[in-house]
């Protein structure tokens, strides 16, 4: 396919690209496909490792991607050799694009098991880091990954969503029948990211969508989609931003396929003011300190006419942010609710964007301090009464109750808390019910989009108004159990079951650090991957990403 040849040449330099631009308008860009070619994923994991070692962009990103992922990949358990086996590395890759773009990447996200990649077809997007992460597997002995191998590999994950993206743009560019090859004016350049990004946020088929169709949609965004006037704004930021840097001030392929490449990377932070407003009208419905609104309260802005906070009960208990703990008062969990792939939104093979988790960026304060995979629960105690959220002020003393819970998680571990076990999730969310989400047991919830669910149970994702109204009723005949911001961890579910991310080490066993950053190592690595650039084809059918580590529970 003529395509595939383009977004080869898209992988190595933008002037190739320019060479072969009008190549765009005879196929369908690679990057609108389900597929990527194994060449053009082993193609971008050179350049990144190449990059990594020499002065280049490529170094530039992933020395930022390693400053980003180092006190997560300090914090967490490593296998005999020192580094990061399969769990780990997806957790690890998982929390960063979550932290750095908002990104929920697709084949990283706690549900996904995409291990086995590999198709006669191509490589399936949402397997695609399951597949780089094979490659560093296979050629590094199967010993895991150190914190290098892991920037490189969030680096490339990275780059293949900003080639998808220059993609993306080229059928833009197609549907208003433009050489990419030619100057545009500001009319034409506004014009042509109005209908990227409402594609983006739709998820429109590019590749079917005529001229006419495209101007119709961007046209009713403004009824669809609440926030299009100020994402039309965000944009024409970016561009300013992005031609004020420029020498050339011509509007042109290149110029707008740095555009859009910003505009992914920060569409996240930039929509979560949406996200904000959500969260602040769910509090505002009376959660009495416990990050939970009654379903009545929950209901009562659709059953007035808005659009938002429909959910069935079936669609919420799947998302895992129906709190049914006590039968007669049904509640919303609001932190579990705000993080659901039903309030997520832009299309990407790679990634959806979703609210920014908040519980994140304070687990991460936790462990950037302790940097290990565990600590004594006074430590953790001390740390959490002196940190702030957007709903909790410190300094603050903890409830004796909360105490006792760590002391209680601690007592299996040799007195110390795992920090990535589902217990310590579970006390995070007491200590911070508005920002922390509650983790539930694995396989008792599931992220879906509410068109996958109502395709696997014929059901409807929103409540009817008759349902709304009913439940409604049924549920203000109780009197809801009241609770303040200083007892309302006594008001929560606590399950005494714990699941850690990975079996732990047994106390007093030695901490295996590993030559995992060494010079050495890395040039293992560009001499392991350049061997997999240029080796033949054939070596790579059949193989498959090794298996998991010993199976843990995984609830993160």
């Amino acid at each position: 396919m003529v395509a595939t040849t383009v977004f080869s040449c898209l992988l190595i330099s933008n002037s190739i690209l320019l060479g072969h631009a009008s190549e765009f308008l005879s196929s369908t860009p690679k990057a609108l496909s389900e597929f990527l070619s194994e060449e053009s994923i082993r193609t971008t994991f050179l350049e990144e490792v190449e990059g990594s070692l020499g002065t280049s962009m490529n170094r530039k990103r992933t020395d930022e991607i390693e400053a980003q992922l180092k006190p997560i990949y300090t914090s967490l358990p490593k296998n005999e050799h020192g580094n990061l086996g399969h769990v780990t590395v997806r957790y690890a890759l998982h929390r960063l694009f979550v932290l750095r773009h908002g990104w929920n990447i697709k084949g990283l996200d706690p549900n996904g098991e995409s291990w086995n990649s590999s198709t006669p077809t191509g490589v399936l997007k949402d397997q695609a880091p399951a597949y780089v992460h094979g490659l560093f597997e296979q050629r590094l002995g199967n010993k895991g990954l150190g914190l290098h191998e892991l920037a490189v590999m969030g680096a490339t994950i990275e780059h293949l969503i900003h080639n998808e993206a220059i993609g993306r743009l080229g059928a833009v560019f197609n549907v208003h029948q433009i050489l990419p090859t030619e100057a545009l004016s500001d009319a034409q350049a506004t014009e042509v990211l109005d209908t990227y990004m409402m594609a983006y946020i739709m998820g429109e088929n590019l590749a079917t969508l005529t001229l006419d169709d495209a101007r119709k949609f961007v046209a009713g965004m403004p009824e669809v989609f609440g926030f299009w006037h100020d994402t039309q704004e965000f944009v024409r930021g970016i561009r300013s931003q992005v031609t004020a840097s420029l020498t050339s001030k011509e509007l042109s392929f290149t110029t707008l396929a740095k555009v859009v490449e910003l505009v992914g990377e920060q569409f996240g932070t930039f929509q979560n003011s949406e996200c904000t407003q959500m969260k602040q009208s769910l509090m505002k419905m009376g959660d009495r300190g416990t990050g939970r609104v009654k379903l009545a309260d929950f209901y009562k802005p659709a059953l007035d006419g808005a659009w938002q906070f429909s959910e069935s009960v079936g669609y919420l208990r799947q998302l895992g942010a129906l709190d049914e703990s006590d039968s007669s008062h049904p509640s919303v969990i609001i932190s579990n609710y705000m993080l659901a792939e039903g309030n997520c939104i832009a299309g990407s093979g790679f990634y959806s964007v979703c609210c920014m988790n908040e519980g994140e960026g304070l687990l991460g304060h936790i462990e950037k301090m302790v940097a290990a995979p565990e600590a004594k629960p006074a430590i953790i105690a001390a740390l959490v009464e002196n940190l702030s959220s957007s709903s909790v002020t410190a300094p603050r003393q903890l409830p004796a109750t909360l105490i006792k819970r760590l002391d209680d998680i601690a007592a299996p571990h040799d007195g110390v808390v795992p920090l990535h076990g589902r217990l310590f999730g579970q006390w995070m969310h007491h200590a911070f019910p508005r920002e922390f989400p509650l983790p539930h047991l694995s396989g008792t919830t599931s992220q879906q989009t509410a068109e996958e669910w109502m395709s696997e149970t014929s059901s409807s994702a929103s409540a009817s108004q008759e349902e709304m109204v009913q439940f409604s009723n049924k549920i203000n005949t109780h009197e809801p159990l009241a609770a303040t911001s200083s007892d309302s961890h006594e008001a929560l579910p606590w399950l005494h079951e714990e699941e850690l991310l990975v079996p732990r080490t047994p106390f007093g066993s030695p901490m295996h650090t590993g030559p995992s950053s060494s010079p050495f190592r890395k040039m293992m690595l560009l001499l392991a991957v350049t061997s997999v650039a240029y080796g033949a084809v054939q070596m790579f059918k059949g193989v498959e990403p090794s298996k998991k580590d010993t199976e843990s529970k995984y609830f993160v």
